[in-house]
């Protein structure tokens, strides 16, 4: 199974490839919209699916197609089964590669079915499409036959239907962390609730840290079965070997650090996060100026701990960041002279903190326009791109 993120763009790559060797578009059908007689039919074995949790291994759902037509000499079809919230149009106006939902596979050459298992349905929704258990959701299927070869581009065949799904919750399940770096022992019936923010998925938590060590564990009481760090930010599940020096999670420097782990894809985020928040003030900030109690809070994700990021308009001109809003007198991560102009894809300028915002320095915006401010309080480092 192969998952394609983006099957338009793919199409769209196609297009500009094959049209640099084709004829050009005096071929009027070139890009029109297929039309057979017989045009390739999408179906359903219902269209309304409630899932429930003790048949989880019985099928929920079955889509079934034609073949797709014969698109000519020197042609193959490549067949790509997708599905998306109903009114999404398969994430079409999405720009944002992190905001489209629309869920693809790439079909085996000669398999016509396409079927789901009330398990698969249901984490499908759970986890792909973030819907909590109990709920309907609307969904909308597509069938794609791509075709490829030929002498010029031809637009795929497609068939859509929907459907609706009402998915269960599995329960959650619970985690917790233990040891001398987070509950002050390594009494495993003392251990620290790992916040769950996705059911069985993904876990958040942000808080304080000793330097020294800690592990993930199911069962208060039981070391084992863990979810213990290996190389490159990956976890392994761990049910048979005891603690050591090398199944650990780490800690390095005291102070607030968020943990981040998700066990369905078997990987974790740990970082130091020295403050909750970010806030940017100043005529350089569109529509707050220096208003601190205005003050624009900047953009953190458990996914990148230590950077605090903001996209958007900036006006030319000064502004100031503070950890806190509304006072003047609070920390500030400030530049270490007063005017230092931020030019835009330079390399990362180092930040100050001054714990009364004095003295007053400010940061310079030269010209008006899109950018994206980073600012790592972990490394101390500010940085401005042009969007």
């Amino acid at each position: 199974m192969k998952n394609i993120k983006n099957i338009i763009s793919f199409i769209i790559m196609s297009i500009v490839l094959v049209s640099c060797d084709d004829k050009g578009i005096e071929n009027h059908d070139w890009l029109q919209e297929p039309n057979f007689t017989n045009p390739m039919t999408l179906s359903l074995s219902s269209n309304e699916v409630v899932l429930i949790k003790e048949n989880e291994d019985a099928d929920a759902i079955t889509f079934t197609w034609t073949q797709g037509n014969d698109r000519g000499a020197g042609t193959t079809l490549k067949y790509f089964f997708r599905i998306d919230i109903l009114g999404n149009n398969f994430s079409k106006d999405i720009d944002d590669v992190t905001k489209r939902t629309v869920y693809t596979e790439e079909i085996p050459d000669g398999v016509l079915t396409k079927s789901y298992t009330v398990k698969q349905l249901n984490s499908l929704l759970l986890k792909h499409f973030k819907r909590p258990g109990g709920a309907v959701t609307n969904l909308e299927v597509q069938i794609i036959a791509q075709v490829n070869g030929g002498t010029q581009f031809q637009l795929p065949e497609v068939s859509t239907s929907s459907f609706a799904a009402t998915s269960y919750s599995p329960g959650p399940l619970p985690l917790f962390m233990v040891g001398d770096a987070i509950s002050g022992s390594w009494d495993y019936n003392t251990g620290k609730s790992l916040p769950e923010i996705t059911e069985r998925t993904l876990y958040n938590f942000i808080g304080d840290f000793s330097v020294g060590s800690f592990k993930v564990i199911e069962k208060p009481g039981s070391e084992l079965p863990s979810y213990d760090p290996v190389a490159v930010n990956n976890l392994v599940y761990n049910e048979t070997n005891q603690r050591t020096a090398d199944n650990v999670f780490k800690v390095t420097e005291s102070g607030r650090h968020s943990l981040y782990m998700d066990i369905d894809k078997g990987t974790y985020i740990f970082g130091y996060v020295p403050y909750q928040n970010v806030y940017m003030v100043g005529n350089a900030i569109t529509g707050i100026g220096w208003d601190i109690g205005k003050a624009k809070q900047m953009i953190w994700d458990a996914k990148n701990p230590e950077v605090f990021s903001y996209k958007g308009q900036f006006d030319a001109g000064e502004f100031k960041l503070y950890t806190q809003q509304g006072d003047w007198g609070g920390r500030a991560l400030m530049p270490a002279i007063n005017g230092t102009k931020l030019i835009p894809d330079a390399d990362a300028i180092v930040m100050s903190l001054m714990p009364n915002a004095n003295p007053d320095n400010k940061w310079v915006i030269e010209a008006t326009g899109n950018y994206e401010l980073i600012v790592n309080p972990s490394k101390m480092t500010i940085k401005l791109k042009k969007l």
